[in-house]
């Protein structure tokens, strides 16, 4: 006598693969509808995160183009309180202005400054250079909010603001 032998199925049915292909853009929807604010980049509204954006947009430049991409600083002639910075052969950024806020780029802490009295004003840089390996010259980003200063380190070899610690 002989045992039956069951046919064991090769593969999905169509009701299983449309269910798998349900979530998966259930899944896909909820991610890319999420992470829609990581794409648009940072908000441009205030003037140090239209700066911090500006830093990383010519340094990507620099390493896309392989080569070191100069940016200026250049003051408004009719209004002293907005800079704009060029960079390449025709490109021009105006960071927006908010009231009580202003921001320049200062050069690299300094470990023998004296203070004697007074506030400390540092003045602005003119230029700084992005390198195509990615790396810029050692800045730091002044912001001045409501008349409180705060300096902010910036990282040479990305680009990116560093934490407060980490100044030197």
């Amino acid at each position: 006598m002989s045992k039956g032998f069951t046919h064991l199925r090769g593969g999905f049915t169509l009701l299983e693969t449309l269910l798998v292909l349900g979530l998966i853009s259930m899944l896909a929807a909820v991610l890319v509808g999420g992470s829609a604010s990581l794409l648009k980049g940072t908000s441009r509204e205030d003037p140090e995160d239209a700066l911090l954006a500006l830093l990383q947009t010519v340094r990507r430049e620099a390493v896309a183009q392989g080569t070191t991409i100069i940016l200026k600083t250049v003051a408004d002639e009719e209004d002293p309180d907005v800079t704009h910075y060029t960079w390449g052969e025709d490109k021009i950024e105006k960071l927006p202005i908010l009231a009580g806020v202003k921001v320049k780029l200062i050069g690299p802490a300094v470990n023998a400054a004296i203070l004697l009295g007074g506030e400390m004003e540092e003045s602005a840089i003119s230029q700084i250079k992005f390198y195509p390996d990615g790396t810029c010259d050692r800045i730091r980003l002044e912001i001045t909010r409501n008349e409180s200063r705060h300096v902010l380190p910036i990282d040479h070899l990305t680009c990116a603001p560093l934490p407060a610690e980490k100044a030197k």
